[in-house]
Parts: C-alpha cells; structure tokens; sequence
C-alpha cells in the first residue's frame, strides 16, 4: 500500500502546535510548582526559588526580587546570578513601572532586562521580579510575560500576607509586654496597698478591738441593753479586723511567701469551705517554686475560687497541684451549674475577662491555660507552665 505523500505544511502545523503545547506546559508547570512552593517552603527559600524558576522558564541567567517600604530604599529579598550584575539589576528598578517592561541595554552587562512589578492588595505597588540576561535575547511573547505577572501576583500576595504575618507577631509581642507589665505593676501596687493596710489601718483596726474589749473588762455592770450593745460593737469590730486581714491576704498573702503555693491555695480555699462548699485535694505538691510562677498560678486559682463562689453554685470543688516533667498543673472543678463557652476564650470580649486573664498570665509563662464547661456539667480550670532547670525547691 503506497503511502500518502507528505505535506509540508501539515507538518509544520503540528510542529507549530507542539511547540505551543510545550509552552502551555511549561507555563502551567510555572505556575502550579510556585503555587506549590509558596505553602510548603520556609519564607527565604521560598523567594529564592521562586527567582531561580522565573530565570530558568525565560532563559535568563540573573534574577533580583526586591521589596521597598514608602520610607525606604529597596532591599533584596532573593537573587540569582553573579554580584555585579546583581546590582545593574538594582539599578534598574529604582523607576517603578505599572505594567511589566522589556527592556534593551546595548552594550550593558545585561542587554535584556524584564522588569514585573509586585503590587499589593490596594494597587500599590511594592517591589518589584527583575530579570536579566547576559546576552542578547529575542523579546519574549505575550503569554510568557502574562505567566510571569501571575507568578509576580501570587508571590505578591504571599509576601504581603507574610509582611502583615509579621506586623501581627510583632503587635502580639508588644502587647504580651504590656500585659506583662500590668500585671507586674498590678503585683507590685498590691504588695504596696497591703503593707499599707498591714501598718496602718490593720493595726488602727486591732489596736481599737483591744481598747473596747480592755473598756468592756473594766466597765461596771450595763442594764441589759446596753451590754448588748456594747457586745455588738465589740463584734463588729472583731469582724473589721477579720475582713482586714483577709483582704490584706488576698492582695499579697504572706502564706505564698512563706510556704508556697500549695498552702496558699488551700488558705484560699478556706473561703469556699466557709460557705459550706466541700474542698478536695486530688494531689498536691509542698514544693517551692519561682517567685513569678508561683504568683501567676495562685492568681488563676484565686479567680478560679471567686469564679465559683459568685457564679457556680456548686457543692464540691476538686483542687489539685502537680509538677512532673518540668511543668506545673494547676486545677480547679467544680460540679456546679457550668456555662456554654462556645467560643475560645480570646474571641469572647468582655464576656470572660477572668477567664482571659487566667489565660494571659499562663501565656506568659510559655504554659497553656483550659478551660472546660457544659450546663448542668460543672467547669474545670487547668493551667500548666514549664519550669525552668533547678526551678524547683523541696
């Protein structure tokens, strides 16, 4: 069977289109492999992959991807060929341009430069995919330069979203400082007011229960009404001095100083076994640990015990201390009435600053603080920190 004769204009048309294909290809392949890399790759190999690929899919031997701030001059993120070429591409780009531009430099060190610009989610535009060739190149079509400004638009966003990652980090790191320091004055001013309360109106306070009583002793016989009355006063002033010291106690209780934590709470727990509440220790820890942890865990213990004297209306509280593993745990449950939290706690506003607050201190520790409730289910608290090397004492 005789073969058809060849036609050279339909071999040329495949070629032609084989050609074609293998450009789509190759595009695509641009595209999903950089789209790949942005989630997968740390952020500097990322940028710098991402130049290699630009270089390699328009033949070209150097590449430079810089980002500039409306203050600042340009820097560079990522590069890729020789130093001195590097910087001709620098050079080159401290005009921004809106659209991609070819352009020659005859007789330069790189005849060929492609300049695309990276724009951000407003329109401005932020730095800017620079590519050069050491010799002389035909211009490329426009499918390669659209390709390549959809690869400039999705490392753009990636970059943009990376910067707006770290001003976010940068604004949480601040904000933990502040917090930090709240808290440390918010200790420091509470420790002054109770050594103020201690020296001066505790002392006014005791000095005037011992005065009355001193008066009562050596006071004549009253008519009955009257001896009431004075027993009345001398109540009331022994109650004065009771809540005195409870208060001055609960602004810096010298039991934490003295005996540590585990004492500390269960002085603290004193308030639920005196409203008829039922206290249980499921394990506990006598050791001493360091002065700021040991402040942290007792302030969630004690919000955690006013929580559930004001909202709870429990029977039973389970308390329990443990360190192991380099950690601290910290818990508190009860088995009151509980409460929907829906949301995590950060999210919740003004709902649960005690449970944010609970939950800053252990942040600012490097621990973690949980907190579980159901209705009708009760609520447990638990918070556990790191503890530094030796940072704990039998």
């Amino acid at each position: 069977m005789q073969s058809p004769p060849l036609d050279p204009g339909s071999a040329l048309a495949i070629r032609t289109q084989y050609r074609q294909s293998q450009s789509r290809a190759a595009r695509l392949g641009l595209l999903l492999g950089t789209g790949h890399e942005l989630t997968q790759l740390p952020l500097a190999q990322m940028r710098q992959r991402v130049v290699q690929r630009a270089c390699a899919f328009m033949a070209m031997d150097h590449g430079l991807l810089l980002e500039w701030a409306s203050d600042q001059p340009p820097h560079a993120l990522a590069s890729h060929g020789s130093s001195e070429r590097i910087e001709l591409l620098a050079s080159l780009a401290q005009q921004p341009s809106p659209t991609p531009q070819w352009q020659g430099h005859p007789g330069s060190a790189l005849p060929q430069v492609l300049r695309v610009p990276l724009r951000g989610s407003d329109g401005a535009q932020f730095g800017a995919l620079m590519l050069g060739n050491s010799v002389a190149l035909g211009a490329p079509d426009n499918e390669d330069i659209e390709s390549l400004q959809l690869l400039a638009t999705l490392l753009a966003a990636h970059l943009e979203n990376s910067r707006l990652l770290e001003a976010l980090q940068a604004r949480e790191r601040t904000m933990s400082e502040l917090v930090h320091r709240l808290f440390s004055a918010q200790e420091d001013e509470r420790k002054r007011v109770a050594y103020d309360l201690h020296d001066g109106l505790a002392q006014n306070l005791a000095g005037l229960h011992q005065r009355l009583q001193g008066f009562a002793g050596r006071c004549p016989s009253l008519p009955s009404e009257l001896a009431h009355e004075l027993r009345g006063i001398l109540d009331l002033a022994q109650g004065c001095v009771g809540e005195g010291r409870q208060l001055i106690g609960g602004l810096r209780p010298h039991v934490l100083d003295d005996f540590g934590l585990y004492k500390a709470v269960d002085k603290e727990a004193d308030r639920l076994r005196d409203v008829g509440l039922t206290v249980e220790w499921a394990e506990h820890s006598g050791a001493r640990l360091p002065g700021h942890t040991e402040i942290a865990l007792f302030r969630i213990a004690q919000e955690g015990i006013n929580n559930i004297l004001k909202h709870a209306h429990a029977s039973h509280v389970r308390l329990g201390l443990s360190i192991a593993d380099g950690r601290a745990a910290l818990r508190v449950q009860d088995d009151g009435r509980g409460f929907a939290l829906e949301q995590p706690i950060e999210t919740n506003g003004t709902c649960h600053l005690g449970l944010a607050a609970m939950q800053e201190r252990a942040n600012l520790l490097g621990g973690h603080f949980n907190c579980s409730s159901q209705p009708g289910a009760g609520t447990r608290l638990l918070a556990s920190v790191p503890l530094p090397a030796h940072g704990v004492q039998p």
